[in-house]
């Protein structure tokens, strides 16, 4: 088991990078790329991560490599319904619904609060627990105030050159 540090709202583990997003739950589909409607903020307590999710809200989960040449594995499980889903870096940066028994995906929303999240990077590894709060919840918890109400439609990506 490695160290893994929260860097602002930012986990890392050794080369490895994640981020979590909001999406408003209207906007939120299983495949293809989401775009972010803001950075959720997380607070971390022992080795236990919080973050705010509102009721219309679904969260995803972005990781990228800072060496072109490492390997990374993320892996999330959510923990009364043995929904799981997982990606492999560099190959994928998204990881954007949890399956079920039968592979229908689901949203990572506030129904299901409680979440494992496993990470890899190289030889470090690291079991991280992760609770959604509903946003007055986790400010209280944090001592942070809680994100704004999302507010549609998605942001446009940024405009490059």
């Amino acid at each position: 088991m490695t160290a893994w540090r929260l860097q602002g709202d930012m986990v890392v583990l050794e080369g490895l990078r994640l981020r979590l997003h909001r999406i408003g739950r209207s906007h939120w589909r299983a495949s293809g790329s989401l775009r972010s409607w803001g950075a959720v903020p997380l607070h971390r307590v022992g080795n236990a991560l919080h973050a705010p999710c509102a009721p219309d809200e679904a969260l995803w989960l972005g990781a990228w490599l800072d060496d072109d040449d490492a390997a990374g594995d993320l892996r999330l499980s959510e923990t009364a319904s043995g929904r799981a889903a997982g990606i492999v870096l560099p190959d994928a940066f998204q990881l954007t619904a949890l399956a079920g028994a039968n592979g229908t995906p689901h949203p990572i929303e506030l129904a299901a609060p409680d979440l494992s999240m496993t990470l890899a990077c190289g030889p470090a590894h690291a079991d991280i627990a992760l609770t959604l709060h509903a946003p007055g919840d986790w400010a209280a918890l944090s001592g942070r105030p809680a994100p704004r109400a999302l507010a549609g439609p998605p942001p446009l990506p940024p405009r490059l050159g």
